[in-house]
């Protein structure tokens, strides 16, 4: 019998319904590749005065990696794009497949980490500390009400290469995070573990406007682990304005990591 395929396990952006990786989910499923969205907490909640990181990272542990890991024994790939890395980087850490071999342990673990332009943070750092100490001019802080914020504008920021008449669509997908996510520490992150030597990968937007290039290569140099990296001339979004590039960049990444 042919080893089961990796599942896929998404981490959205802040600001964004994990749906937004439907286009490239399909994709990936097409490939024979499972995919599984994580959910954040900190996604328009009801009381953002209650939202950490750390929260974040552990509701997306509990209720995603280790069903996956522990309980159906799945091979998993953790796909993170921006915020995400964040999220998925913490939730995923002491998880990986190689670990808990050597632990002992039966079953499944993370066999990679997929960063599309992904956040890199540090353990203890915050999001906020590691873009530069201030919010960006279309971060509305306490927006819609206290304790949220959007992006604005939507287009030019997040999607200046998708095409227009998906406008009405992405403006209408922005939906308001809670700031303390940006502003509370991330715990340990899996990248930083030796056991991903080898099994990381940094897809970077070369014409983000989000994200810009040179954050990125900030967070690959202060990571002081190696990536791969690959360059796509996109925006922050890829997975909307240019899917099957995508696609066919990360298959051919996931074969590697599978074999």
């Amino acid at each position: 019998m042919a080893r089961p395929l990796p599942t896929i396990v998404f981490f959205a952006g802040a600001f964004a319904d994990p749906s937004c990786f439907n286009r490239l989910a399909a994709l990936f499923n097409d490939a024979g590749y499972p995919t599984v969205y994580a959910t954040a907490l900190s996604l328009n909640p009801s009381d953002p005065a209650d939202i950490t990181t750390a929260k974040d990272a552990q509701h997306a542990r509990e209720k995603v990696l280790l069903p996956l890991v522990e309980d159906e024994n799945k091979e998993v790939v953790v796909f993170t794009h921006s915020y995400g890395g964040v999220v998925g980087g913490a939730a995923a850490a002491g998880l990986s497949k190689s670990a808990r071999k050597a632990e002992g342990k039966k079953g499944g673990g993370v066999i990679g980490l997929l960063y599309l332009v992904g956040n890199i943070v540090c353990e203890g750092e915050t999001l906020l500390q590691a873009v530069g100490g201030a919010y960006p001019p279309f971060i509305k802080e306490n927006n819609p009400s206290k304790g949220l914020a959007i992006i604005d504008p939507v287009m030019e920021i997040l999607y200046n290469d998708v095409d227009i008449s998906l406008k009405a669509e992405m403006e209408a997908g922005m939906i308001p995070n809670a700031l303390a996510a940006f502003e509370t520490p991330s715990g340990p992150p899996a990248w930083a573990e030796p056991e991903f030597n080898g099994r990381r990968t940094y897809l970077k937007t070369i014409n983000d406007q989000c994200n810009p290039l040179f954050l990125q290569d900030m967070w690959l140099q202060k990571s002081a682990v190696e990536w791969e990296t690959v360059d796509i001339q996109t925006s922050h979004c890829p997975f909307i304005s240019r899917p099957a590039e995508v696609a066919d960049i990360c298959v051919g990444i996931f074969k590697r990591w599978a074999e």
